[in-house]
């Protein structure tokens, strides 16, 4: 586990017990995934925010990150290499519980196209902020 993500977490448990709620903050990034700037619109927060950073970690490849290799989802490794449709929705499903301020998974349709070798995860989610839904390729 990343020390940052630790170390927000024991800061998340800390406020919860002072009785301040932590809003979830993050730099907004538009359809490339590239920074937005400027105008007002480089934060989002909230829901807005949880899907974001659901769907960054799910986009985020094993060995990618240079500050921690280990994060990340196996998708060749284990997924695509394997072919264990169930191992592999287990994997995502265990991605997206994880990220911060995500309460549940509401539902969950993984979309499997053996013919274009790709994967449409649709989930819908709850959250500390409230519900919202992906619908994400890899």
């Amino acid at each position: 586990m990343p020390k940052l993500r630790t170390e927000r977490n024991a800061y998340q448990r800390q406020s919860e017990r002072d009785g301040r709620r932590v809003k979830m903050r993050y730099r907004a990034l538009d359809e490339n995934g590239d920074f937005t700037l400027g105008n007002g619109h480089a934060y989002i927060e909230g829901a807005d925010a949880v899907r974001q950073a659901v769907l960054t970690r799910l986009r985020l490849l094993i060995y990618e990150w240079w500050e921690n290799i280990e994060d990340g989802v196996p998708y060749w490794q284990k997924i695509i290499a394997s072919r264990d449709v169930e191992a592999a929705e287990r994997i995502i499903r265990e991605r997206i519980q994880r990220t911060p301020h995500v309460l549940s998974i509401l539902s969950f349709d993984p979309e499997w196209d053996n013919e274009r070798r790709t994967l449409t995860i649709r989930a819908a989610i709850q959250s500390d902020y409230g519900a919202f839904s992906i619908d994400e390729e890899v």
